[in-house]
């Protein structure tokens, strides 16, 4: 259970820039002993494209390829390159279009004339919509035997435009 949380907390670092928030949520198959898994590999060489620009991007399948792996490793787990490793690794991501709302928002003003004899009340109501670009994450384990999913991680957050390269995740 112990490697369960360590899976867990694999996905949060992998996905967590700065202040941002991030939505992290795993599944595994509670039949298979992962406690075992010990070796892995990416189970492609690169991403294949989706058909959409800002994700077939070289440099963020390189990115995210790294900060998994360097993850792993750091938590024990030794990538394969030469025989058939434990476990195989893929990953896809997606950004979505999506709505933001802050829901009804009212207003109350009172106001007097100049000489106090007039008055008003004023009542507004509205709602602030916006829409942004949500990115979502999905890691998979799979088993090198049977291709079957042994582990599902997966985080969403807004995704941010950065001129700089070093913030870009």
């Amino acid at each position: 259970m112990f490697r369960i949380f360590k899976l867990t907390f694999l996905l949060f670092v992998i996905l967590v820039v700065g202040c941002s928030s991030v939505k992290v949520s795993q599944d595994f198959d509670p039949s298979k002993n992962i406690a075992n898994l010990k070796t892995f590999a990416w189970k492609t060489e690169t991403q294949p494209p989706t058909g959409d620009i800002r994700v077939d991007n070289p440099l963020l399948d390189a990115r995210i390829r790294d900060a998994v792996a360097r993850n792993l490793t750091t938590r024990g787990y030794q990538q394969q390159t030469e025989t058939t490793p434990d476990f195989y690794i893929v990953y896809k991501y997606v950004i979505q279009r999506k709505i933001d709302s802050d829901g009804p928002q009212t207003g109350i003003g009172f106001g007097f004339g100049s000489f106090g004899s007039r008055g008003g009340i004023g009542i507004s109501t509205g709602t602030s919509v916006s829409e942004y670009d949500e990115g979502l994450l999905v890691i998979d384990f799979l088993d090198a035997r049977d291709n079957g999913l042994l582990w599902r991680g997966n985080g969403s957050r807004r995704v941010d435009q950065h001129a700089d390269p070093a913030r870009t995740t």
